[in-house]
């Protein structure tokens, strides 16, 4: 299965910690993922078959006879949660995956390749603001990047 979660998505998470995730974004995940935390304060949502492919990426990369990196492996594989899409498109975030991302009620739910990202909307504008990605700086960032089309 090809995978691509591309948009961004405006959504509520509901008092129960309810999702809902974007049509587009299930058809592509299937009906059972994982979230996790993500690196920047926002949550991941991996296809179970791209998280399979995230640990196992891990595993190779990784020494897991150094402490360090064995407390790494664990911060990325205990705290996750398996979650199945309820007939709505609904998933529950834990309390604990909502904390870390600060995510109380208005979320903003984008594509990030092959994982999608559940960010507290007001963090993600913070972070992303709009007049940052003016076509004339995302031109100057791809030449420094050289990066080709």
């Amino acid at each position: 299965m090809s995978l691509l979660l591309i948009g961004e998505y405006n959504h509520n998470v509901d008092a129960k910690g309810r999702l809902s995730v974007p049509f587009k974004f299930r058809e592509d995940l299937g009906s059972k993922v994982v979230v996790g935390r993500g690196p920047d304060k926002c949550l991941r949502i991996y296809s179970y078959e791209q998280f399979e492919k995230f640990v196992d990426s891990l595993e190779e990369q990784l020494d897991t006879s150094l402490k360090e990196d064995r407390d790494l492996f664990r911060n990325f594989t205990a705290k996750v949660d398996r979650c199945e899409f309820d007939s709505q498109g609904r998933i529950i975030l834990s309390k604990n995956l909502r904390e870390y991302a600060g995510i109380t009620k208005e979320v903003k739910v984008i594509g990030n390749g092959k994982v999608a990202e559940v960010w507290d909307r007001e963090t993600y504008e913070e972070n992303f603001p709009e007049e940052e990605y003016t076509s004339e700086k995302m031109s100057k960032k791809i030449s420094e990047k050289k990066l080709r089309f």
